[in-house]
Parts: structure tokens; sequence; C-alpha cells
């Protein structure tokens, strides 16, 4: 559990570091704090994959099967929402957050269909992270205007056919990737 919690802790850190300690931050110059950065998110998720299967597997609740179907729904809406971030987005112009707002999705989906300990852990511990994240960028900018979208057509609605093809990839690699099927 230590090595989750820990990857938990340090992908947190490095994704609120400018918020927390903003003086010693903007002392770093861009492109080196950059690749720390990177360094450490990598890092944090290594240790997070690492510390999955070594943390209590221990059954809190079973989700129905009428629940999963529902979850691969959400998962579908997530992976929209999470590419739908770029400039010119229609959805970047209707949801202020897309990208954490899928993001949270697919987390809330895991905790409800996974309810063993670890994936308690592992999934609260990254809602935890994207709500805070919203509530840190909220604070830091209010809520200004939402972007408009592109007038290309395209350009506006590409996040829904690039969405569900990083979803069907995503999907078909599960097992392989996670090493746990989607389908259960």
């Amino acid at each position: 559990m230590t090595y989750l919690i820990l990857g938990l802790g340090l992908f947190t850190f490095a994704h609120l570091a400018h918020r927390i300690v903003p003086d010693f931050v903007k002392g770093i110059p861009t492109v080196p704090r950059k690749i720390v950065i990177a360094l450490i998110l990598i890092f944090s998720v290594w240790l997070m994959i690492k510390g999955y299967p070594m943390a209590s597997a221990e059954t809190l609740w079973s989700a129905p099967q009428s629940v999963r179907h529902i979850g691969f729904a959400a998962i579908v809406l997530a992976f929209i929402l999470y590419v739908g971030s770029y400039p010119g987005s229609a959805l970047r112009a209707r949801v202020r957050h897309p990208q954490l707002t899928g993001f949270k999705i697919w987390a809330v989906v895991h905790l409800i269909v996974n309810g063993d300990v670890r994936s308690v852990v592992l999934f609260g511990g990254l809602l935890a992270w994207a709500v805070a994240e919203v509530v840190v960028l909220n604070r830091a900018s209010g809520k200004p205007a939402l972007p408009h979208a592109s007038d290309n057509v395209i350009i506006a609605w590409a996040a829904i056919p690039v969405g569900l093809a990083a979803w069907v990839l995503f999907f078909a690699g599960h097992a392989w990737l996670i090493g746990v099927s989607p389908l259960g």
C-alpha cells in the first residue's frame, strides 16, 4: 500500500506544486521545471502501477453486472470529454474543465465497479485529486466565460470520433496494458 499512496501523493503534488509552493516553483526556469514535473509524474504513475498489485485486494463490495454495463457507457463519455479540451472544441465551449470532468467520470466508474481496498485507494485518491484540481483552478481563475467553439464543424466536434477511437483502442488493450479484462 505504501507505493500506491506514495504514487498518489507525488502525482497530486506534481499537479498542484505551482499552487502549493509558488515561490519555489517560480524560481526554477521553465524548461527544467517542466522536465522535473514530467519525471515526477512518470515516477508517480510507476509507483501506482507497482503498488496496486501489492496492496490489499480485500473486497468491500461487489457491483451488480447491470452497473458494469452502465459503466461502459460512462467510460465512453469520459474518453470523449477527456480529449475534448483542445482549443476550438465544442465540448470545451460547454463544459468548464472537460479533461478533468472526463477523468472524474472515469475514476467514479472504476470506484463503483471495483469494490476492493486497493481500487478504493487508487481511484478514490485520483478522484480526490481531480476534484481538488477543479477547485484550485476555479479559485485561481474564477469562472471566466467559456471559450467559443470553432466555426469548423470538424474541428469543433473532433472529440467525439477521437474519443471513441481512443476508447476502442484502450478497451481492446485493457487486459494487456492493465492486466484485467474490462469484461470481468
